[in-house]
């Protein structure tokens, strides 16, 4: 997950820029499949997108502390505070699609970590990632939150530098595609994930590309 994390971090960059679409320009362009589209490789990792939303938050906080200077840690605190009070907008931000992406389910375990004694981990945990939803000083922070310009080019690129080589599936399976082999059943997938190729501190790429099926099978694409 830390991996993951520090290769999802390329997101950070441009976030502030609005890009609709990747540019013919891009230098990552002639590497990436060429059906790659980066809107179908979002819908099928959302993970991407929570990502470069709180990164847009952080970087915004980042704004107001250089501007508030030593009174940003008590305007913050209190502006948690209130934010991590309102648990129907909170509720509304962690499911919706377009931001948190998460179900019912999942946040009725956010609100179940919300009821443990306030000293716990489980409680500290989850305000501290909810807080990274709130735009310190901003009154309707889901309204802003969903204006979050989409950064495509940022998709493809950590597409480019990390989804790829640990078999991430870029686009949708085609019909002929269905009984395409999983990727689950394939050495390079045993081979990553009990971490074989990383013992003499290399690591081993997958060089395979995948689609995902309906049921969220991802297979190989020959």
């Amino acid at each position: 997950m830390k991996k993951l994390h520090q290769y999802m971090m390329i997101l950070v960059a441009g976030v502030l820029g609005a890009c609709g679409s990747m540019s013919v320009s891009d230098p990552y362009a002639e590497a990436l499949p060429a059906d790659f589209n980066a809107q179908e490789y979002l819908s099928l990792h959302p993970q991407l997108r929570v990502r470069q939303i709180k990164d847009f938050v952080a970087d915004y906080n980042s704004q107001v502390k250089a501007n508030l200077g030593k009174e940003y840690d008590a305007v913050k605190k209190a502006d948690d505070e209130a934010f991590l009070a309102n648990t129907d907008m909170l509720g509304a931000i962690y499911m919706h699609p377009q931001i948190g992406g998460h179900t019912s389910d999942e946040w009725a375990g956010i609100l179940a970590d919300f009821a443990l004694p306030d000293t716990s981990k489980g409680y500290k945990i989850t305000r501290s990632m909810m807080a990274e939803y709130n735009f310190v000083g901003v009154a309707d922070d889901a309204s802003l939150l969903l204006s979050v310009p989409m950064d495509y080019q940022a998709v493809a690129q950590q597409y480019h530098v990390f989804g790829r080589d640990h078999g991430w599936a870029y686009r949708a399976c085609r019909a002929e595609e269905a009984a395409n082999t999983p990727r689950d059943t394939l050495p390079i997938a045993t081979y990553q994930k009990n971490h074989i190729a990383e013992k003499d501190g290399s690591f081993i790429p997958d060089t395979g590309y995948y689609c995902r099926d309906a049921l969220g099978v991802d297979r190989l694409i020959q």
